[in-house]
């Protein structure tokens, strides 16, 4: 757990917000039989007794608003950092870094490994090769936004509730994250060399891309990455009656086999090209990766900044307005070897 500047009585509405945002309430006392209704109640009676202290909540915001930017932006980072990353896939594939946790800025991208060959003996003059140790390194640095607004008297009357837009908002921001992690990872297809990519409909064809992955990275273990409908061909090309009952059985449950040939499979949630019904992530491509490697690396730089206007003097139709905006990194490493198959059509 992060730490941060409220204290008393306001550290205990932080938290309070990030629970009911977060939809965790284990940290509150007897969290198992509280519910959710109980919560926001007592969120409120906490806003009236210690923020509001006899005022109308219009006079309390205009008061108190620095209060309620730190509390947003601080709930921005905090969920952020931790949900983001709450999918095996991006626990998998991604390498994360904190600047505000003290984390170092640099990735590490390692290299192959070296060429051994055979002599006769007896002298030193044989062929030399440069070591490979790898490189560092930085992303480029992004803003990112959600501005939103309320109508203003919905907002006096608690019926938009400071949770509730804080719950939107980092939901938003994480979805978004996500979407360009899986995107990114796609990204692959453009930048790997014809040696590791195939094509074809067979077991044969993807266990032969398979073995040669494994045998240019020496890896011990491969992972097949892919959505669910490109699980569902691999699952399609295997012949049913080699599947074992645990297969069978996860199939039916998940979708996938989630192992074949002692590769694991895992899947890559699809998501919609923006604004439209369209899947946008390919259902015919197959992602090999061996060992560990993480070759989508993300940064956050924990400078989330608030622009809240509560008093309904912003705009013409007296809303409420709100803006976060937070900092991050975002950026793919090929790894010294990992492989594509496509499906044929």
């Amino acid at each position: 757990m992060f730490n941060t500047n409220f204290s008393g009585e306001n550290k205990k509405i932080f938290n309070l917000t990030r629970d009911l945002a977060n939809g965790d309430f284990s940290t509150q006392i007897d969290g198992s039989k509280i519910k959710r209704t109980d919560l926001e109640k007592y969120l409120r009676d906490k806003i009236n007794k210690d923020i509001l202290q006899g005022r109308s909540l219009y006079q309390a915001f205009r008061s108190n608003n620095i209060l309620m930017f730190e509390i947003i932006e601080e709930i921005t980072n905090s969920t952020i950092e931790e949900n983001v990353f709450d999918s095996p896939f991006i626990e998998s594939f991604v390498e994360f870094k904190n600047r505000r946790l003290g984390d170092t800025t640099a990735f590490y991208s390692e290299g192959g490994l070296l060429s051994v060959a055979s002599f006769a003996g007896n002298h030193w003059d044989t062929d030399r090769q440069f070591i490979d140790v790898g490189n560092e390194i930085t992303l480029p640095k992004e803003w990112i936004y959600v501005h939103v607004y309320e109508d203003l008297e919905r907002f006096l009357l608690g019926i938009s509730t400071l949770e509730k837009l804080t719950d939107k908002i980092y939901k938003s921001i994480n979805k978004y994250i996500q979407d360009r992690i899986y995107m990114q990872f796609q990204n692959l297809v453009n930048v790997l060399p014809v040696e590791f990519t195939q094509t074809g409909n067979s077991e044969e064809a993807i266990g032969k891309l398979c073995d040669i992955v494994q045998a240019a990275g020496a890896y011990s273990s491969l992972t097949i990455a892919g959505t669910k409908g490109a699980l569902r061909k691999l699952a399609g090309v295997i012949p049913d009656k080699i599947f074992a009952d645990t297969q069978k059985e996860a199939k039916a449950m998940t979708g996938t086999i989630q192992y074949w040939e002692g590769c694991k499979l895992m899947l890559i949630p699809q998501t919609l090209k923006s604004g439209t019904f369209n899947l946008a992530l390919d259902d015919t491509k197959l992602f090999i990766i061996g060992g560990d490697t993480k070759p989508i690396k993300v940064e956050f730089f924990g400078d989330s900044r608030t622009d809240f206007s509560t008093d309904g003097k912003k705009n013409n139709d007296q809303s409420v307005d709100l803006q976060v905006q937070t900092k991050l990194g975002i950026g793919l490493v090929v790894p010294s070897a990992c492989g594509i198959f496509t499906f044929g059509t």
